[in-house]
């Protein structure tokens, strides 16, 4: 790659969006007020699995203030999800109720009091019906039927790569055990919520919570019937996202079904209890795994099972799924790979997408099972993950071509700085421990699944006469600061200040397509296509310049707002004087167009899981340092060592945010702290009072190493990071535990209960 000085990339520079959001003057979707606005409530299911006999809303229609109510006979019956073969959710359900907290009609009213003692004057006659919750038990012949299936099995899968049972036959060590991994809410500070306005000229404006504007304004008219030029979608400012807020919601529809009717601007924000019982989780796993090695430490084999509970609908289940089972073929390359899945319905909340996608979930059975094996072979953990690392331009058993890679170089940097070779092993009697994971993941969004379409983005730049610069692109600013980096990716292409460039992004109406923030694919696929939209406006005005400075164009060099000949930096016009000279004595204003269509990927074949899933690979290495008091079984995390392969900076406070964030708001949760608790069906701790989530307070010291690999096919070498932070923590502090004290604990959260009953299991109550 073509290294040269940079102006601004790699520059830790401030927000884009930081004024508006220190001052206030940032709108989030409870701050938007229309004239006449109407609030909206949605009466939800108290049972698991129910007939839906009568709903009688005569009561709530005439309660004064009430506006409109709404029931399933109010829609078009149109099923939705991000699977459109697979769709079997309903905005309002019609017959049945699957699952508590599914959604049944909705009100809108002068205020949100009124709404409230609407929802309870409507009376809903059901008739309960047998349920299930287990997705193992609802596997079995005779367990309750969710749906019209023949059975609660949404998919059965069995693939292979290499040759399994041979490959277990030639390991010298293999180690075996069961996983399980629980539904985990989102946690968003802001709560799912949107406000809709159907206005009389047919047009429907959406404000919401969204990820994804563009999609979200596909699932709108789909689901609505409406034609897509009639649906706008913008993107208020957001208050978190981690997969919560993609695809479309129900309360997205039921908002506009609501304004539909009542020819008013409507609100529906969810209430906490409503994002717990209600909201999108991490998909539940139950894991089966198997690991083999030879006695040099190469792991050679692998064979999964793996159980995902679907929950009451279908969304993701079936992607996330696929994505944690292609793991198992990409960390190390492993030769010889089989696996079997089930995503299986019950009456449970229906999972989404989630940072991390299915990976945290078989990361943690994978590198739990590499320090067993290394164990077994008296190696070290470190040593053995180095010499299986994958590395550049390889490939893998499942043919995923890798480009960059700088896996063995963050072995090695928190090998170093976590103080590995000193530590490790020697802490038992002060049950002190430190363990390390490592994990691969896309850092560039993901065409399977979906289809060819799926990860595209687009930009449009366009030159002012004054040399600044509009910025539009589609793409989706959750918090993350995907705009400030857009903003520095056309900043260095153009040779333009921060300062010049005004971005607009998150509206349909204005910006060009694009897939939205999911899948770490901002970074690496919007900034191609912001860089490609640049460089195309950059050539116009190096054109223009090159008339003015009797120059050919590839001896031009747009750097600090001027056009300069290189060489000589005393010839040179600025690039307002290039754009004005375009506008006011050519006609042709300068508008750059890029597009990036992900053209390195493969729609992944359906029958065989075989291709390439991503563009891009991101790598880690985390090291965990533990302390655990046997007495309560109580962990403290003292330091997390983190080494993240980001193909090159674009921001590094940007960057250091995604790390820290994710280490500590969701994998040391993840690890220690979270599980949606729910008996038969009912949510026990739907409030931050009862659902544990990490703080400042939970976790000593994180150190964040970046390790640039400079991907060839990435905007200035750029790849994503955002879901890869939160990916190895559980298994390191796993595996520190075990270091400290050891006994292992598999099912997560590792909460003190299940370490004294490990302890007691073991006759450990005073480990050595």
């Amino acid at each position: 790659m073509e290294e040269r000085g940079f102006m601004v990339i790699g520059e830790e520079l401030p927000r884009v969006d930081a004024e508006v959001k220190a001052t206030g003057e940032g709108k989030y979707v409870s701050d938007i007020q229309l004239p006449g606005m109407l609030y909206g409530k949605i009466l939800r299911s108290p049972y698991a699995h129910a007939k839906i006999l009568n709903i009688d809303t005569s009561r709530a229609e005439r309660l004064y203030g009430v506006r409109v109510v709404v029931t399933a006979k109010d829609t078009l019956g149109k099923k939705f999800c991000i699977h459109p073969h697979l769709a079997n959710n309903l905005l309002l359900q019609d017959e049945k109720v699957r699952y508590i907290g599914d959604q049944v009609a909705a009100v809108a009213a002068i205020d949100e009091d009124i709404a409230e003692e609407a929802l309870d004057l409507i009376e809903v006659e059901y008739e309960e019906l047998p349920a299930v919750f287990d997705p193992e038990e609802a596997m079995k012949p005779g367990a309750p039927q969710v749906h019209k299936e023949a059975n609660n099995i949404v998919l059965h899968t069995r693939r292979e790569f290499g040759d399994a049972e041979r490959g277990f036959s030639e390991c010298d060590v293999i180690v075996e055990g069961r996983f399980t991994s629980p539904g985990v809410a989102h946690c968003c500070m802001e709560p799912r919520g949107c406000v809709a306005f159907f206005e009389f000229n047919g047009k429907l404006t959406v404000w919401s919570t969204t990820q994804a504007p563009h999609p979200l304004r596909q699932d709108l008219a789909d689901v609505l019937g409406l034609p897509i030029s009639k649906v706008r979608v913008m993107r208020a400012h957001v208050g978190g996202g981690f997969g919560a807020r993609f695809p479309m919601d129900a309360i997205d529809g039921i908002a506009s079904v609501l304004s539909m009717r009542s020819r008013k601007p409507v609100r529906v924000i969810n209430t906490r209890d409503e994002e717990f019982i209600s909201s999108r989780i991490r998909y539940p796993m139950v894991i089966e795994l198997k690991t083999g090695a030879k006695k040099n430490g190469r792991l050679w084999a692998r064979q999964t099972r793996v159980v995902t509970d679907n929950g009451a609908y279908n969304n993701h289940g079936i992607s996330v799924t696929g994505n944690a089972t292609a793991r198992l073929s990409q960390l190390y390359a492993v030769p010889n790979i089989k696996f079997e899945s089930f995503v299986v319905y019950t009456n449970n909340i229906y999972g989404g997408a989630f940072r991390g996608y299915g990976n945290p979930q078989m990361t943690f059975a994978m590198e739990t099972q590499v320090d067993e094996i290394a164990e077994r072979l008296g190696m070290d953990a470190a040593g053995l993950r180095l010499f299986n690392a994958n590395r550049p331009n390889s490939g893998t058993v499942s043919g995923c071509k890798i480009t960059s890679c700088g896996l063995p170089d963050c072995i090695e940097e928190v090998v170093e700085h976590s103080g590995w070779k000193e530590k490790r092993g020697k802490g038992r009697g002060k049950h002190r421990g430190v363990g390390m994971a490592l994990m691969i993941h896309g850092g560039a969004g993901i065409k399977a699944y979906w289809g060819k379409d799926c990860n595209m983005s687009a930009a449009i730049v366009k030159i002012n006469r004054d040399g600044t610069v509009d910025l539009y692109t589609g793409t989706g600013e959750i918090g993350q600061g995907s705009d400030t980096a857009m903003v520095q990716i056309a900043a260095e292409e153009l040779g333009v200040s921060l300062r010049d460039i005004n971005i607009v992004s998150g509206d349909t109406d204005t910006t060009p397509p694009c897939c939205g923030a999911w899948g770490s694919r901002q970074t690496f696929t919007a900034g191609n296509a912001v860089r490609y939209g640049a460089a195309d406006a950059k050539q116009q005005l190096l054109r223009v310049a090159a008339d003015l400075l009797e120059a050919r164009v590839e001896d031009l060099e747009a750097r600090n707002g001027r056009i300069s000949v290189k060489g000589s930096p005393e010839r040179w016009v600025s690039i307002a004087e290039a754009s004005n000279e375009s506008y006011a004595n050519r006609g042709t204003p300068v508008i750059g167009r890029g597009v990036n269509d992900d053209p390195w990927s493969d729609v992944i074949d359906p029958k065989s899981y075989y291709g390439n899933y991503n563009s891009a690979y991101a790598f880690a290495a985390q090291v965990a340092e533990v302390e655990v008091d046997t007495e309560t079984g109580i962990v403290r995390v003292v330091k997390l060592t983190c080494a993240h392969d980001v193909g090159r900076t674009i921001n590094p406070s940007l960057a250091r945010g995604q790390v820290v964030g994710g280490v500590l708001s969701m994998g040391v949760g993840y690890a220690l702290l979270e599980n949606l608790i729910r008996e038969n069906g009912v949510v026990l701790n739907g409030s931050f009072q009862d659902y544990k989530i990490p703080t400042a307070l939970d976790v000593g010291e994180v150190e964040c190493i970046f390790v640039e690999s400079r991907d060839v096919n990435g905007p200035f070498g750029a790849k994503g990071i955002g879901e890869p932070t939160m990916i190895p923590t559980a298994p390191a502090i796993s595996n520190a535990i075990y270091d400290a004290i050891g006994v292992r604990v598999r099912e997560l959260p590792i909460t003190p209960e299940k370490i004294l009953n490990a302890l007691r299991e073991k006759g450990k109550h005073n480990p050595r």
